[in-house]
């Protein structure tokens, strides 16, 4: 297979319109709308359909800490009183909330006018958005997702996420003033869906053609798209261009991999935003090719109605217990072919770290594959050592060429 560097007009497409989002953003606090602050896992097709500019923290967080912005704002947030200890996504924003001076880069966004928050993704989330909700005195609109270790969802949980969705409706028409459209929801409902089907196809070219005709952490970029705009049209083009381009390397035997693909390997725990250059790289010396992670996955859920939208909402990696999370990974070692495992034991977000040693036995018995782990954060370049990093990188190579 022959490596490629290829400008990917995808690619260009998804970072165009994450700067027209953040933009209107801004341009809608300036006329004097609403501005939200939301979870990434809210229902956010209710946002969609009333139009409301929404900004997501994490992802937020994510992206001031690729542009290297993270220590900054997490030092503000500590010199407050907020532990070193607590979710890095959360000290970046509690920080960032208090700057001093505009950190550019198209990432200035401004105060929330009310909060919109899920617990499915984990309980930090509740304290981060009530110590938000009192600095500014807003409301804050919760959404309740039963923690679930069952693999068929109970019909009596999933009806209780159901039951609140209309409440919730009601109280965005009165923070707004503006009116639900039933007729427009199912409109964006089906646009959801097909870009989650998307997305999962072109998770599943990554991960299923071997050799692949890309990296895993491609799909980190189209992830942003997934949890700002998941409901947007435009999200429907970005993605179907990137699939039309994994689809064109397949056929003619090329990849923008920058390596010879020896070892193939899923990435566990989230990613390390302010070194994923870094890390790809170190990767792609040793031969190794991420072609798959739980991170990702979260958004690769379709629905045909509203049952099956609180479904995808409630199945979320984090409000989900270990044993299903076990299943989940062993299909994408299965389906993927992986020959290891890098996990990243992300010190300050207590879900995942929780569990992963748990997920290390399981899938180790299951399997019998090289799994590694490293220190580090999803966002706080302060945790990450890169000597240590390469070092496990070099006892999982070595594990692997053992079992080949």
């Amino acid at each position: 297979m022959k490596t490629v560097k290829t400008k990917s007009r995808a690619r260009e497409l998804m970072r165009a319109q994450m700067g027209d989002i953040y933009e209107e953003i801004r341009v809608a606090k300036a006329a004097g709308d609403p501005i939200c602050y939301s979870t990434s896992n809210f229902a956010k097709e209710l946002f969609e359909v009333m139009g409301i500019k929404v900004v997501y923290p994490e992802n937020h967080a994510a992206a001031v800490a690729a542009k290297k912005g993270a220590e900054l704002f997490c030092e503000k947030a500590e010199s407050l009183g907020y532990s070193s200890d607590l979710c890095s996504y959360a000290r970046i924003s509690i920080g960032f909330d208090e700057r001093d001076e505009d950190f550019g880069h198209g990432l200035d966004i401004p105060a929330p006018d009310f909060l919109c928050v899920s617990n499915n993704i984990c309980s930090t989330v509740n304290k981060w958005y009530e110590n938000l909700a009192w600095k500014y005195d807003i409301p804050m609109i919760m959404l309740d997702v039963p923690y679930s270790t069952q693999a068929d969802y109970e019909p009596a949980k999933i009806e209780y996420v159901k039951s609140q969705l209309q409440g919730i409706v009601e109280r965005l028409e009165e923070v707004t003033g503006r009116t639900f459209d039933y007729d427009r929801f199912q409109e964006v409902l089906e646009t959801s869906s097909e870009n989650g089907r998307l997305f999962q196809e072109a998770m599943d070219l990554i991960g299923q053609t071997v050799p692949s005709p890309a990296s895993a952490f491609d799909e980190y970029n189209f992830m942003a798209l997934m949890i700002v705009a998941r409901g947007k049209k435009e999200t429907t083009e970005a993605l179907k261009l990137f699939i039309g381009e994994l689809q064109e390397r397949i056929a003619a035997d090329e990849t923008t991999f920058p390596g010879e693909e020896r070892y193939r390997i899923m990435w566990d725990g989230l990613c390390c935003w302010p070194y994923l250059r870094q890390n790809s790289t170190s990767l792609a010396e040793k031969g190794i090719n991420m072609v798959g992670t739980p991170y990702t996955g979260n958004y690769g859920t379709t629905f045909e109605d509203l049952y099956e939208l609180c479904v995808s909402y409630s199945s979320t990696n984090n409000a989900t217990g270990v044993q299903i999370g076990a299943d989940y990974r062993s299909g994408l070692l299965d389906r993927y072919q992986c020959d290891g495992v890098l996990c990243n034991v992300m010190r300050s977000c207590k879900p995942w770290v929780g569990i992963m040693f748990e997920m290390q036995r399981q899938l180790r018995n299951r399997f019998g594959l090289p799994y590694t782990m490293f220190d580090a954060d999803q966002a706080d370049p302060r945790v990450f050592s890169e000597a240590q990093f390469e070092t496990r990188l070099q006892g999982l190579q070595e594990a692997m060429e053992a079992r080949s």
